[in-house]
C-alpha cells in the first residue's frame, strides 16, 4: 500500500538502510490516518521529503548568520546528518533518530536511538527499537504510564517486552555523537580561522 513512499522514507530517512517493523506500524498508522499512541505526546514520524532537523537554520538572524562561530555550528550540525538519521520529531522541536556512524558496531547491537533537543544536546535512548526509546523519553519514572503505552503498542503489533523504563537498556553510542559533533565543529572553526 505504501512500497513507495517505503523507499523514499528509506532513501531520505534512513541512508538507504531497512526502515525497522516498529517505524513502519507507526509511519502506516500515521499516513492512514489511524494514529498511534506517541502522537499523544506529540512525536510523530517525519515524511519523506521533510528538511533534516539538524539542517533547519530558518530561525537564525541575519545578526547570528554573520557569526562565524554559529555558523561554524551549524555547518557541523549539518555534517552530522550523515551518522543521525532523524525519523522523528516532536511539538517542541526535539527529534529522534538512529545513530549509524561507521564505527558504531550493528552486529551487536541495534543502532542507538538518539534524542536531540533544540540547542543541539544529544541524549541517548534506552530501548532497541525507536518505539522503546520513545517510551523510555516519555514515562520516566511512571511505569503505570509505561505498561499503558506497551499495551497500546501490542494493539498495533508493536511488542515491548520490557514492563518499566529501567528494564530498557541504554546501548552504548561509539563515538558518543557529542564528541563526533564537537570534532566536525573544530574542524569547521579551523576552517574559518576560528581560535581553539
Amino acid at each position: 500500500m505504501f512500497d513507495e513512499r517505503w523507499e523514499e522514507f528509506s532513501r531520505e530517512r534512513l541512508g538507504g538502510f531497512p526502515v525497522p517493523e516498529d517505524v513502519r506500524v507507526l509511519a502506516a498508522a500515521q499516513w492512514a490516518g489511524q494514529g498511534h499512541c506517541l502522537e499523544r505526546f506529540g512525536i510523530t514520524l517525519l515524511e519523506p521529503g521533510a528538511r533534516h532537523p539538524l539542517t533547519d537554520t530558518d530561525y537564525l538572524s541575519e545578526e547570528e548568520r554573520a557569526d562565524p562561530e554559529i555558523m561554524a555550528n551549524c555547518a557541523a550540525a549539518e555534517q552530522m546528518t550523515q551518522y543521525l538519521k532523524a525519523v522523528a520529531q516532536d511539538e517542541d522541536g526535539n527529534f529522534y533518530g538512529y545513530w549509524l556512524h561507521p564505527r558504531q558496531r550493528l552486529d551487536t547491537q541495534p543502532p542507538p536511538v538518539i534524542k536531540v533537543d533544540t540547542e543541539w544536546t544529544y541524549w541517548p535512548l534506552g530501548g532497541r527499537t525507536l518505539s522503546e526509546a520513545c517510551l523510555y523519553d516519555i514515562t520516566f519514572e511512571d511505569d503505570e504510564l509505561f505498561v499503558e503505552l506497551a499495551t497500546e503498542l501490542a494493539q498495533l503489533r508493536i511488542a515491548v517486552p520490557a514492563r518499566s523504563r529501567n528494564d530498557l537498556e541504554v546501548p552504548s553510542a561509539d563515538p558518543s555523537p557529542e564528541d563526533v559533533h564537537e570534532q566536525l565543529c573544530r574542524a569547521q572553526r579551523q576552517k574559518l580561522g576560528l581560535p581553539d
